[in-house]
């Protein structure tokens, strides 16, 4: 049993929503943690567009909150008893598709400089002080608010590969780099995930993906799963229709298979999708409330993970295998990435033709046994795991820290340097024309690292003597 965190203060600063047609990691975890600690979350940053669209009737963001129409910091109470703070920013501009980075860095300051005194404002109002900062997979805000709140510690986490995502691609890697060395650790979601990030970390720890393991299992607990009926067997896959989805693949099993229906359960982010939709034994729910999610993988015989295997897919430790293991289900996989960890109990594909034989061998071959084995499984994989293994990376970099400190020495730049003042150090310097221009990466190697410390420290204490 991990020694849990407690007591600490911790500014989350999110990707995601907290609310949502999905489950997330950082929401999962961030509920858990709540448990023994203060967590105020800062939930995904919407921008002027999410915002105006929404009000016009076109969208789902909460819009009177993102305008402040409504209080922008909520106190929830959640089901495992603890409360919670989530603080919606903010709007910030929609600039993505900028390909210039001086622009991008300069209107993104100017979104932080926003984004800043809202949580500042909001740790005020808490009473917090400083708290361990926890960025998840938000380098875009998170290298201007770094060093910003006075932190005991700055922490990174990771569950995606940035660089391969399509809507992070202009920016978000040489953004991540930046904040990976200015963060005192990084964790990420898998194996494949820390070994790549490795080069550009100050320490890195691994803390997997988990599930909401009472939430998937009250089915099967309760003896209220679905009876078996002479009806076809359902095969289904409970995630997005989306980048990483090969629906060539999955094109060839539903053709194959005719005498088994297909579910998708999930939102459709991907225009493939419509491929499926012609079949008879195809049904594409979209997506559901989390709190229907268990029920309707009951009622699925066979589970999917029908990912390419990609740049994209190779870091994804699958957090939808473990809910399919909650409820005692089979599960069916390509060979995207490393699933050594779940050895036998998955059946792992390299090919539509074995992916398909495997989806009979499966509904044929299934047993109590390897239904209980499953389930026994994901129980050891609970976010509560979860989030005591990270707890303890934290406990561990902030005990670093705290040691440092009493050594007098300084890894990072000081705290109370005014980076408002002069812009960031990392993202731009004088050119010879007087204009500012992006660091280029090359500056920022790794071995260069702690003299650039060292001389960044130099310069900022300069700034701190009096006129």
């Amino acid at each position: 049993m991990h020694q849990k965190l407690r007591n600490e203060q911790i500014l989350l600063i999110g990707f995601p929503a907290w609310e949502g047609d999905y489950l997330k990691s950082t929401v999962q975890l961030a509920t858990e943690l709540a448990k023994e600690n203060q967590v105020l979350y800062v939930e995904y940053p919407f921008t002027w567009k999410d915002a105006l669209m929404s009000k016009w009737g076109r969208g789902k963001a909460p819009w009177k909150r993102i305008l402040g129409k409504e209080n922008r910091l909520r106190k929830l109470s959640l089901e495992n008893g603890a409360s919670i703070h989530v603080l919606t920013l903010p709007p910030i501009l929609p600039i993505n598709f900028i390909n210039s980075e001086a622009l991008y860095d300069s209107l993104m300051l100017g979104s932080a400089k926003k984004a800043f005194r809202a949580i500042q404002s909001a740790m005020t109002t808490l009473g917090m002080d400083q708290p361990v900062v926890v960025n998840a997979f938000n380098p875009f805000l998170g290298v201007f608010l770094a060093r910003q709140f006075d932190e005991k510690a700055l922490v990174y986490y990771c569950y995606d590969e940035i660089s391969a995502a399509k809507w992070a691609g202009k920016h978000g890697p040489r953004l991540e780099r930046h904040l990976m060395r200015e963060a005192d650790a990084v964790i990420t979601s898998s194996e494949p995930l820390m070994k790549a990030k490795q080069p550009f970390a100050n320490q890195t720890y691994l803390v997997k993906n988990g599930v909401d393991f009472n939430l998937f299992n009250a089915p099967v607990a309760n003896g209220s799963s679905i009876e078996k009926t002479d009806s076809p067997a359902t095969v289904g896959y409970l995630g997005s229709l989306d980048e990483r989805i090969d629906f060539d693949l999955l094109e060839s099993t539903i053709t194959t298979l005719p005498q088994y229906q297909f579910c998708f359960v999930g939102r459709v982010n991907s225009p493939e999708a419509d491929r499926l939709r012609k079949y008879p034994n195809v049904n594409i729910m979209g997506s559901q409330s989390p709190a229907d999610l268990p029920t309707l993988v009951q009622k699925m015989d066979v589970c999917l993970i029908p990912f390419l295997k990609n740049k994209l897919t190779a870091g994804i430790y699958p957090l939808k295998i473990n809910e399919y293991f909650a409820a005692g289900k089979p599960v069916v996989s390509t060979d995207f990435g490393d699933l050594s960890d779940f050895g036998t109990l998955v059946s792992v594909s390299s090919n539509s033709d074995s992916f398909a034989k495997l989806i009979e061998k499966s509904l044929t071959e299934n047993s109590t046994n390897l239904t209980k084995a499953r389930i026994n499984f994901a129980q050891q994989n609970s976010w509560y795991n979860r989030a005591s293994e990270m707890g303890m990376a934290i406990r561990t970099v902030v005990a670093g820290r705290a040691e440092l400190a009493a050594r007098g020495e300084h890894s990072f730049i000081p705290n109370n340097y005014n980076r408002w003042g002069k812009v960031s150090e990392r993202f731009f310097q004088p050119s010879s024309s007087g204009s500012n221009r992006p660091l280029k990466e090359t500056s920022l190697r790794k071995t260069d690292q702690p003299y650039r410390q060292k001389q960044v420290i130099a310069e900022n204490l300069v700034l701190l003597l009096p006129k």
